[in-house]
């Protein structure tokens, strides 16, 4: 029986499973990632330290299934940025999503440039996260490098020239480079220029999906597969997420919970908000397919925190039950959960986490819910601007490791005043990918096809009619509070973030 390995380099991990055509996972791993930090703000990943893991735990979970695999889909990060030389070499570490370097070069950026017209040509908001602030950054710091550099790759482009020889990414972690024109599907020029490189410096942009080619022979041995054994480009985490959550017609929105959290639907044109106000998302997926919506930085960040500075005897088990007491809306305590900075432009790269209502007569388990709080109404924010340009939904679906126990799918259906349906797919970038390549394979006519086959659905939370009205109360206070607090970020950045 044929069956498809996938591989996802995610920002502090890499993942890898083996999955059958009923989206059953036969075997799955993962390892650690090491973020480097070699000067201040920086957030990288050893580009060979990366292949190496990728060697290391395919190498493991394909045991007994070696002569059964025959398709290897890639996933990954966006945001990912190496400088390669003539020869292919990478000249730095991979720089990821937190790498925070690039915004001291924001300010000048967004006064010289039209932020407008760059977010209506790219779908991508002014933030640093994106290859143009980063492409710029390296010009004006790293000058050496950006003149020793003759290719500059993405983490997908970086592994695909790996295994199979060619320089290739997907759709959509080009399209949040903030150099690739959404509308006319090519690097744009006029970007480009801006960053003073040009297109051949470029992955070439393939198809999501696609088989690009066989594993070149040495790869195939160090991975343990047969020399048959054929790539699929895919897609980007994010929008392989979408597909396994059962997002492909875009008839529900989809919601993962995990490290960072998004809240998405598909359509089959670009949507972009307004251009003066630049809060949506939009991504390429797929040919036809857009990915619409928003992701936040901090989701399980927030809750980590919490339980590592503040709780570290007790499991998220435990902290989740003992928020589960405390009344919606945690009696006042707001948490604003913005640990790393946010990618909305109303909270911008500059926010930090704090909380607001502490009384004496509140507890941990208070600003446990918060933090749970804040997630689901960043979460709304997003959702309520897809409202506002035709986005609307009546169901969503949702997974990830925050969905493990009940009440946070049950607060995200509040604060939304949205059912909320749990996936009981147990790992849906995986499930996500596979399906992908069970389409690739023939197995499947359709993803919508391998969907209903492969993607498991559970539990539906209702929203309760009178958490919805204290929710609704509260989510205006936690906006005005964003309101407050945005002006500040960047004098607290300026004068006392070292």
């Amino acid at each position: 029986m044929s069956l498809v390995l996938v591989i996802d380099v995610g920002t502090t991990n890499i993942k890898a499973g083996v999955v059958g055509r009923e989206g059953d996972l036969l075997a799955q791993a993962s390892k650690n990632l090491q973020v480097h930090r070699p000067e201040k703000g920086a957030a990288e990943h050893d580009p060979e330290e990366v292949f190496s893991a990728l060697s290391a735990i395919t190498r493991r979970v394909v045991e007994g299934y070696e002569e059964e695999v025959e398709v290897l889909g890639l996933t990954g990060y966006q945001f990912g940025f190496l400088p390669l030389d003539s020869e292919g070499k990478p000249l730095s570490g991979i720089m990821t999503l937190m790498d925070e370097r690039p915004k001291s070069v924001m300010p000048e950026f967004q006064k010289r440039e039209d932020l407008g017209e760059i977010y209506e040509r790219t779908g991508c908001p002014p933030l640093f996260s994106y290859l143009l602030p980063k492409l710029i950054w390296l010009k004006e710091k790293k000058t050496d490098v950006f003149d020793e550099s003759e290719y500059f790759a993405d983490v997908k482009s970086f592994l695909t020239r790996k295994l199979v020889g060619d320089f290739v990414t997907d759709p959509g972690i080009a399209s949040s480079s903030q150099l690739f024109n959404i509308k006319d599907f090519t690097w744009d020029d006029k970007l480009l220029e801006i960053a003073e490189i040009n297109t051949e410096q470029l992955p070439e942009v393939g198809t999501g999906g696609e088989i690009l080619g066989k594993l070149r022979p040495e790869v195939a041995d160090e991975l343990n597969l047969k020399k048959e054994v054929k790539v699929a480009l895919g897609v980007y985490d994010g929008g392989a997420m979408v597909l396994g959550l059962g997002g492909v017609e875009g008839r529900d929105g989809v919601c993962n919970l995990g490290t960072t959290a998004m809240i998405r639907t598909c359509s089959d044109r670009p949507i972009i908000d307004d251009p003066d106000k630049r809060r949506l998302q939009t991504y390429s997926l797929l040919p036809g397919k857009w990915a619409i919506g928003g992701a936040i930085n901090n989701s399980g960040v927030g809750l980590r925190w919490f339980r590592d500075n503040l709780l570290s005897s007790q499991s998220y088990e435990d902290i989740i039950a003992a928020a589960a007491e405390v009344e919606p809306v945690s009696g006042g305590v707001f948490s604003l959960p913005y640990f790393t900075g946010e990618r909305d432009p109303r909270i911008g790269n500059m926010a930090s986490g704090s909380f607001f209502g502490l009384k004496d007569y509140h507890g941990k388990e208070h600003m446990a819910r918060a933090i749970l709080e804040g997630v689901g109404y960043s979460l709304n924010f997003v959702r309520e601007v897809m409202t506002e340009n035709g986005m609307e939904f009546t169901r969503i679906r949702i997974g990830g490791a925050g969905t493990r126990t009940d009440l946070w799918p049950q607060i995200i259906a509040d604060v939304t005043d949205v059912p909320v349906q749990k996936t009981l797919t147990e790992d849906t970038t995986l499930i996500g990918e596979a399906m992908l390549a069970y389409k690739a394979l023939g197995v499947y006519n359709s993803l919508q096809e391998a969907s209903d086959n492969m993607v498991v659905t559970g539990e539906t939370f209702l929203p309760d009619e009178k958490n919805v009205a204290e929710y609704q109360k509260g989510f205006q206070f936690f906006k005005k509070l964003i309101e407050s607090f945005s002006g500040l970020y960047p004098l607290h950045d300026r004068e006392f973030v070292r």
